[in-house]
Order: structure tokens, then C-alpha cells, then sequence
């Protein structure tokens, strides 16, 4: 079965004028498999994705006013894929716009790098266009990814394999918890891929927490480990390992999760899909807000698997944006803690640090999404109880330093905002 994958919109190949792009399509990926989508068909993609294997997945012929699910669906669901955007009409697109047809606002939010196609340019990995203008108005928005004239187009211009990530600092709190914290670990180790750091601050765990972390250090000495002689707390503990963080990305991650296949890789093809996309977070069975998904899971990793596997195939590529994510799961870029600084740590234990940390990102000018095609098991609210701590207390405290900080007006907006806001 050929190993390159060509998907075309049904109804723009239906014009005999276009047999010329297949014949390019057929010389430069080798007589690929072809799929022609429509709104009906999705489930078919999704499946020939989960299915197969593809080195290469050229996407053709972008509707200039339609979403385009089915390219974040290829960019969840073919994660290591080269994927090509074969976009000969951009200029015509623009042009048509500018000159007074349809909505004539278009052509000004097309040249801010707002459009469908930009957005779906970013997703790409290389970017086939008709003209230097073409090239030229791509290279304005993405000057990342590299173009490529039609009539150049060749088995030359198509990357070996998909581009490497960027880097991702992954800091993982600990205070005592041991089984938990191996647990996540272990899950980390078999279930991550890609370029990644790990940072372990300890709050002064007395179990055996600590020497498992230094046991982690000696067999990898590229692993941190920062060790408090108390607890100080969710915000204070991750700032110290976002200051020793070397990554493009920063992830904060409890130590009681669970995570599943290809977890980061789809939550950082959510981030890099927009530049406007300051903070990520996944699907869970354990949080408040937008990301719980009410489903009863016991804490057995081959059914978790399962269930995060169906959630990916039903939910490939579907990402929203909401007010307000929590901190157990929190991919952020780094630029948005050079925009919005660290976490407050005049927060303790007992959270809203998270609450407080997303209001001051939307200040700084990020959409904050949920990606729901990755799910993580959230076993949560353990640690209090099995550290002595008295939850109500010192949720109490932090909701008074956030009423002190916000006003009492912003709790009453966050807990009132209906879904979707």
C-alpha cells in the first residue's frame, strides 16, 4: 500500500480542470492514496488515519471560508507524519476580497495572519503556493515554514521526517505521595515522546519520595531535582523549577495523573496551531470547569488507555478556547511568562493560584484552550488528607487573598461564566 496520503475536498475535484494537481500529486508522492472529504466522510479520515501509517499527507485546495477540522484531526491523529498545504490560490482569495466581493473587512484580517489558511499554514510542514506572491504573502506570517512553487514542486522539497519539537521543561511538584509519584513517572516515561526535560521540586516529602527523586537523578543526570526543607505550596514550588527551566514550553504536571499516548505531542500541536494560544490543558476525569468529563474510570492504566484512545478518535483535532483551565495538566510558551510573569506565591496549599495565574495570561493577550482530543486521568484530591492538611482552611485563606487581589467581583464572574465563555 502506497505510504503517502493525498486529502482533497469532493467537491473542488469534481472539475475535470484539476486533473493536473493529481498528476503532480502521483510524480512527487509516488501514485499516493487519495481521499476525497466532505462533511460526511470525517469518520472515514479518522479511521484511514488510525489504520495506516503515512510518511507523507499532502492536504489540497483549503475553502477560504470554512473551518478545516480535517487538518488539526491529520495533525492529531498522524502526529509524525510530514504534512504538505498545497494552497495554489491565495492570491486570488486575497485579491477577490480587496476588491469589494463578499466581506470587505476580509482582506484586512487576512493580512493581521488571521485567516483559515494562515492558521492552517502554521500546521504545516511544508507549503506549496502558486505564485512569488503567494510565497511572499506566506513567508510575511509564517516565515517558519518553508514554500515552495508549484511548478518547482518535487520529491526534493518534502522533509524526511516531521520537523523536531521544541523543547518542553516538564515540572512535577512532589510532597510525599511516593506510590503516586512513580506511578507518574513511570506513565511519563512510556507515554511521552518528543524533546523534553524533566524538573522534580520536592516540598519536603518524609515517605520515601526523596530517594526515589535522587535515585531518578543517577540514572539520569540531565533530570533536576530541587529539594525544600518544607512545603511551600503549588505556586512557590513550580516558580523554582520554571527559574531552572531551559524549554521552549513549560509544563506544569501533578504527580497524580496518569497520561496516555502522545498526550504532549497533541497538546503542543494545539499551542502551535496560533501565536495567540498562550495556555493548553487536556480532558480529564477529575477537575472543575470545561475539562471534566463526567466518566466513571477505576485506576487501571490498560482501561484508561482505552478510554483516552476513543476520546482522541472521536475528538481528533477539536480544540476550544475557555476563561479558565486548572493546574495539574498546564502547557504554557515561555513567552507567556515573560508577558505575565510567574505564579503568585502569596498562595499556599489550597489552590486558586490557577484561577488567579489564567486571569493575568487573558490580561496579557492569550487564549487559553482545552484540547479535547488528550486525555489524562486526574486521581486528585488525595493529597490533603494524606499530608494532614485541612483543605477547607486553606482553600478558605486563598480565597481571601484572591478576593484581597481581584476584588470579590471576580470569583462571582468565574463561577458564573456559562460554558463556552
Amino acid at each position: 500500500m502506497p505510504n503517502n496520503l493525498v486529502i482533497l475536498p469532493k467537491n473542488t475535484f469534481e472539475n475535470q480542470t484539476m486533473v493536473k494537481h493529481i498528476e503532480i500529486f502521483n510524480r512527487v508522492l509516488d501514485n499516493p492514496t487519495l481521499f476525497y472529504f466532505d462533511y460526511d466522510t470525517t469518520l472515514d479520515l479518522k479511521k484511514l488515519l488510525i489504520e495506516n501509517t503515512y510518511k507523507t499527507i499532502l492536504i489540497g485546495f483549503l475553502a477560504m471560508d470554512n473551518e478545516f477540522p480535517e487538518l488539526q484531526a491529520v495533525r492529531s491523529l498522524a502526529l509524525h507524519s510530514v504534512t504538505v498545504l498545497y494552497c495554489p490560490g491565495v492570491s486570488f482569495i486575497k485579491g477577490s476580497h480587496r476588491g469589494g466581493h463578499n466581506n470587505c473587512d476580509f482582506a484586512q484580517w487576512y493580512d493581521r495572519g488571521k485567516s483559515i489558511q494562515i492558521n492552517a499554514c502554521r500546521q504545516s510542514d511544508v507549503i506549496v503556493v502558486q505564485s512569488e506572491d503567494d510565497r511572499a504573502l506566506i513567508e510575511k506570517h509564517v516565515p517558519a515554514i518553508p514554500t515552495v512553487l508549484v511548478e518547482n514542486f518535487n520529491k526534493n522539497n518534502i522533509p524526511g521526517k516531521r520537523k523536531n519539537g521544541r523543547k518542553t521543561s516538564i515540572i512535577i511538584l512532589t510532597f510525599n505521595q511516593y506510590a503516586e509519584t512513580r506511578q507518574c513517572v513511570e506513565s511519563l516515561r512510556k507515554r511521552t515522546q518528543g524533546n523534553y526535560e524533566l524538573i522534580f521540586v520536592d516540598n519536603g516529602s518524609l515517605d520515601d519520595t526523596q530517594r526515589y527523586l535522587a535515585q531518578l537523578k543517577q540514572e539520569d543526570p540531565s533530570i533536576q531535582v530541587i529539594a525544600n526543607a518544607k512545603n511551600l505550596g503549588f505556586s512557590a514550588g513550580n516558580n523554582q523549577g520554571i527559574a531552572c527551566a531551559t524549554g521552549d514550553y513549560i509544563l506544569l504536571l501533578n504527580n497524580d495523573v496518569i497520561l496516555t499516548d502522545d498526550w504532549l505531542e497533541r497538546m503542543i500541536a494545539c499551542l502551535e496551531s496560533d501565536p495567540a494560544i498562550g495556555v493548553v490543558g487536556p480532558v480529564t476525569n477529575n477537575a472543575v470547569g470545561q475539562q471534566l468529563i463526567p466518566v466513571s474510570l477505576e485506576q487501571n492504566d490498560a482501561e484508561i488507555q482505552r478510554y483516552a484512545c476513543m476520546q482522541t478518535l472521536n475528538y481528533a483535532g477539536s480544540w476550544f478556547e475557555t476563561h479558565r483551565i486548572i493546574g495539574f495538566c498546564f502547557l504554557m510558551r515561555r513567552a507567556v511568562i515573560e508577558r505575565a510573569g510567574t505564579l503568585d506565591d502569596s498562595f499556599g496549599p489550597g489552590g486558586y493560584e490557577d484561577y488567579d495565574y489564567c486571569l493575568r495570561i487573558k490580561q496579557a493577550g492569550y487564549k487559553i484552550m482545552v484540547a479535547s482530543d488528550v486525555f489524562v486521568y486526574h486521581i486528585g484530591g488525595h493529597g490533603y488528607a494524606k499530608n494532614n492538611l485541612d483543605y477547607d482552611k486553606l482553600r478558605t485563606q486563598n480565597i481571601q487573598i484572591f478576593i484581597d487581589k481581584w476584588c470579590r467581583r471576580g470569583i462571582e464572574i468565574l463561577d458564573s461564566m456559562p460554558d463556552g465563555l
